[in-house]
């Protein structure tokens, strides 16, 4: 398993000691690499995704289709033009960190973002 542990703060202890809520963003149909930036991932999450923030920072887990996970953050969210053919679906690819590369990212690898799991309100407990 290959990591990249780039968490600070609180949110660094919550990953450390395994106390996350994962929230699929999306799964990879493409991963391309821009030189002397990094590896991008499409389709990105939708633009109108209700779950948290998605930020640049934001910690995230890849989970690749053979069971194999990097933990990483969003480096950027980026922006595709679409000309005057704009898709029904907006999304934004994120581009991850390096030293994380194409290569490492294939095609059906679902992004999780992680979230600090602080509980369920809704489920009645106290």
């Amino acid at each position: 398993m290959e990591q990249h542990p780039t968490y600070r703060g609180e949110l660094a202890l919550y990953i450390t000691f395994g106390i996350v809520k994962p929230a699929l963003l999306f799964t990879v149909e493409l991963a391309f690499q821009i030189k002397n930036r990094g590896c991008v991932l499409a389709p990105g999450p939708n633009a109108n995704w209700a779950g948290p923030p998605v930020r640049v920072g934001s910690p995230i887990l890849l989970r690749m289709p053979d069971g194999g996970e990097i933990r990483s953050h969003i480096r950027g969210l980026e922006h595709l033009n679409y000309g005057s053919r704009r898709p029904e679906k907006l999304t934004l690819p994120i581009l991850l960190p390096a030293p994380i590369t194409k290569e490492q990212v294939p095609p059906g690898t679902e992004v999780h973002l992680l979230q600090p799991d602080v509980g369920d309100e809704s489920n009645g407990d106290a």
